[in-house]
């Protein structure tokens, strides 16, 4: 546990920064929390997801891959930071600090850093990359980027310290993963090589996690501000979701290798909506409930490996196989 990062020499200004902002949010209307509250849906896992196999299933398949691999990187590494660091909300560490209400029962766990920041820096960060040379796309993903971090201020639930650590993980992985990719590609072996070497870190990380760390206990008129258990059981579940997007997405491009512009548009297309309808039912509608039960923590990082493995590797197998028989339905 890192405690430097709540010496109040940093977080002071900080919170003065939110309180500045706090005193334009409470005299606007509440559709304008509604408005920044709904940019943040950008910096859920779940629809960066989609983003990353749309572009993987139907639009270019190294890409993916690249993409994919951001997203995986970017879950261990900030989960692993907000697990160190320890660091709680700011309303936490400050009284003065009323964070919009609506945003409250979404900023659950510790504080630092950002992982919406994170995450939209990283996914978007990359498919801006990706398009550098369409100067206007490539501007708007930036500006939804900065966007998303602001919101996080906006609503009162992260502090500048927060966001621009997250803004900074997602932009340090945009080009270090970039690099990684470029190296594997010389050979495809390598990536082997690289999924056992993140597989080996992962795994090292998760049992810091969940065996060595330590973690407060501190309480506000007995309750619990954050349950180091709860925390620990998230992290586990996350990690195994992103080693199954990793695992599948470096087997398929090692052993399963396609391109998706060798088929028509129309079953591109096909093939996009098929999946991307299937990853909101489970993940939002099935997976997502079953888990938030607290099941046991080795069922549920399996289910959430498994989805991963899904998304990236067998419906590729899948789709793949179909292309082949030439069967119209994909």
């Amino acid at each position: 546990m890192i405690d430097f990062l709540s010496n109040p020499s940093w977080v002071g200004p900080q919170i003065d920064f939110l309180l500045f902002l706090q005193n334009f949010r409470i005299s606007f209307p509440e559709i304008i929390d509604k408005f920044f509250l709904s940019i943040t849906i950008f910096g859920e896992f779940w629809l960066p997801t989609l983003v990353c196999a749309i572009v993987y299933w139907c639009i270019d398949f190294r890409a993916g891959v690249y993409l994919f691999s951001l997203e995986s990187f970017n879950i261990l590494l900030a989960h692993l930071f907000k697990m160190i660091a320890c660091v709680y909300r700011p309303w936490v560490l400050d009284s003065q600090v009323q964070p919009s209400k609506l945003a409250v029962p979404f900023a659950k766990g510790y504080s630092f850093p950002s992982g919406h920041s994170a995450m939209s820096s990283s996914v978007l960060g990359g498919v801006a990359y990706l398009v550098r040379k369409n100067k206007l796309f490539c501007t708007f993903l930036i500006c939804l980027i900065l966007m998303i971090g602001f919101s996080r201020l906006w609503l009162g639930v992260h502090t500048p310290q927060d966001v621009v650590v997250g803004l900074s993980i997602g932009l340090v992985l945009v080009f270090a993963v970039n690099g990684l990719i470029n190296w594997a590609e010389k050979d495809k072996n390598r990536y082997l090589y690289l999924l056992g070497g993140i597989n080996i870190v992962a795994i090292l990380a998760l049992i810091y996690i969940c065996y060595l760390g330590t973690y407060r206990i501190d309480y506000i008129s007995g309750e619990l501000l954050v349950n180091p258990l709860k925390q620990k059981y998230v992290t586990a579940v996350v990690y195994g979701y992103a080693l199954g997007l990793v695992n599948g997405s470096f087997l398929c491009r090692r052993f399963f290798p396609f391109e998706p512009k060798e088929v028509s548009i129309k079953r591109r297309v096909t093939r996009g909506i098929v999946g991307a309808i299937g990853i909101i039912l489970l993940l939002k509608f099935i997976l997502e409930p079953i888990i938030m039960k607290a099941l046991d923590l080795r069922i549920s990082i399996f289910l959430m490996f498994l989805l991963g493995i899904l998304v990236t590797l067998i419906y590729p197998i899948i789709f793949k196989s179909f292309g082949n028989r030439k069967i119209k339905l994909l």
